[in-house]
């Protein structure tokens, strides 16, 4: 059992928080590391990892980027002149990681709160001077045994597609993987979310491939089911009505480069026994055509949809399944990867062009950016960023530049929800009122270890400690870069 603690002012406040790892999800180790995510004053400048693994104390300094070790102590220097010469401490104790601040001028926050002194939890962002930090403490058993250090600003680093950059543990060793399997011709299918970057991975393999053919890019659910084959396959003059000239199709056109199937769970039953034809033989059959012609053609296909679901429905092919599967790769949602929002951040606003080159960011925006959970994921995140370089107007972005379900998301009570999230958030208040904020208990109720019910708890914005005052009130924590604390409403 983990005991973490707040101390601010002239006061403490302590909550348990369990860190009993053989219930979570049966698959995660400690690989405690602290994340550089953000920096208000250069948002353009990508994430760090630095590891704690091995590590008794890292100390949080002034000065130029890096990492320097010696033994069991380390040094994080971070260009902030915001920061105080050595500005905080994370150190390992035996309630878990603790953040302590050194004395600092300008002092700290977590998640948004002032505090002198905490114990770490796993998703927590701590803000010292300009400066957004993620700590991430478990991971992918398979990951091994300790997290590496990694600096996305590295030129070696930027000279790799963006798609394939990550500070995200699991993602990272499932993109080395897709680096070497880019140069063959193995197929790839990417499955995710809407929105998690499924294209762009699939424009990353193609750049990658070494193909000296095209990119040609068709999104399967657009199509009428009608012409579908006709714009896959091609046709000859006269093969139907309308048809007054032979058309090659997209599957030609890719010829020598790289097809993306986009939502290829929508492909119509008889459209799919083409498809598999061409993966199989090498060969298409223009609509109205006796002969088939050989193409050379390298096949990514993607969709949100369970394909395991659609094959047991009978919707979807297994053998095509089976010939579209040679290497599988599921991108996480954004709200899966807090490390990594910074590092999108400034990989979007270097594609804004000269408006977005000056950008500065506030400190309440940072925070609203890294802790909002993005149902449409990256695509939501690039919006907010285009209209709010647009509204701000060559100065720093602030909370009222964002989008209206970014910047209200923690008074939020689950409206601005995904239908699913909505359900989650309900029943957990539920039973912790019936639990009376026992975090065990309520895990026990729903299935899930402890941890995760403190996740959902800081995801939902859903105080604790609230729970087991006498009138069990529902606080919740504004985002209006205040800095106060929370505010209760009646549940």
């Amino acid at each position: 059992m983990k005991i973490r603690s707040f101390a601010s002012g002239d006061h403490t406040i302590t909550a348990s928080a369990s860190f009993d790892r053989a219930g979570v999800e049966g698959a995660a180790v400690d690989l405690p590391r602290l994340v550089l995510a953000m920096s208000c004053q250069r948002p353009l400048t990508p994430g760090q990892r630095v590891s704690l693994g091995g590590v008794e104390e890292l100390r949080l300094a002034r000065g130029r980027r890096r990492v320097d070790r010696a033994g069991r102590r380390a040094t994080l220097f971070i260009e902030d002149e915001q920061m105080s010469r050595c500005h905080a401490v994370v150190r390992k104790v035996a309630a878990g990681w603790e953040l302590v601040d050194a004395g600092s001028k300008n002092g700290m926050a977590l998640n948004g709160e002032r505090c002198v002194r905490a114990i770490l939890i796993d998703g927590d962002v701590v803000e010292i001077g300009g400066t957004m930090l993620v700590f991430r403490e478990s991971g992918p058993a398979a990951a091994g045994a300790m997290a590496s250090d990694r600096d996305l600003a590295d030129p070696a680093e930027q000279a790799a597609p963006a798609a394939f950059r990550t500070l995200a543990l699991e993602l990272e060793r499932r993109m080395t993987e897709l680096r070497c399997i880019a140069a063959s011709n193995v197929t790839v299918l990417a499955t995710g979310e809407s929105g998690t970057g499924k294209e762009l991975v699939a424009r990353a393999i193609h750049e990658l491939s070494g193909r000296p053919g095209p990119f040609v890019a068709i999104n399967c659910g657009a199509i009428p089911p009608n012409l579908v084959e006709s714009e896959l396959f091609g046709y000859r003059r006269g093969a139907f009505s309308g048809a007054r000239d032979d058309r090659e199709g997209l599957v030609r056109r890719a010829h020598r480069g790289t097809l993306f199937l986009d939502e290829v769970a929508e492909l119509p039953p008889e459209s799919q026994v083409a498809l598999l034809r061409v993966l199989q033989e090498g060969e298409v059959r223009p609509v109205g055509a006796s002969d088939a012609i050989a193409v050379d053609v390298r096949v990514v296909a993607a969709t949100h949809q369970c394909v395991q679901s659609r094959i047991a429905a009978g919707r979807f092919r297994e053998d095509l399944y089976a010939r579209l599967a040679g290497f599988e790769l599921t991108l996480p949602p954004l709200r899966e990867r807090s490390e990594d929002v910074g590092s999108l951040i400034a990989s979007i606003l270097g594609r804004l062009g000269p408006d977005a080159a000056g950008v500065t960011l506030h400190p309440a925006t940072a925070r609203a950016l890294l802790t909002y959970s993005y149902p449409m994921n990256v695509r939501q995140l690039e919006q907010a960023l285009r209209t709010a370089v647009v509204l701000c107007g060559g100065g720093p972005i602030r909370v009222e530049h964002l989008p209206e379900p970014i910047r209200l998301h923690r008074a939020s009570t689950g409206a601005g929800l995904r239908p699913e999230d909505r359900a989650v958030r309900e029943r957990l208040v539920e039973i912790l009122r019936q639990t009376r904020g026992n975090v065990t208990a309520a895990g026990r109720a729903m299935g899930k270890a402890p941890i995760q019910v403190r996740r959902w708890c800081q995801r939902f914005a859903i105080d604790l400690a609230s729970f087991r005052a006498r009138d069990e009130s529902i606080a919740l924590t504004p985002d209006d870069g205040s800095g106060a604390g929370p505010v209760s409403v009646p549940a």
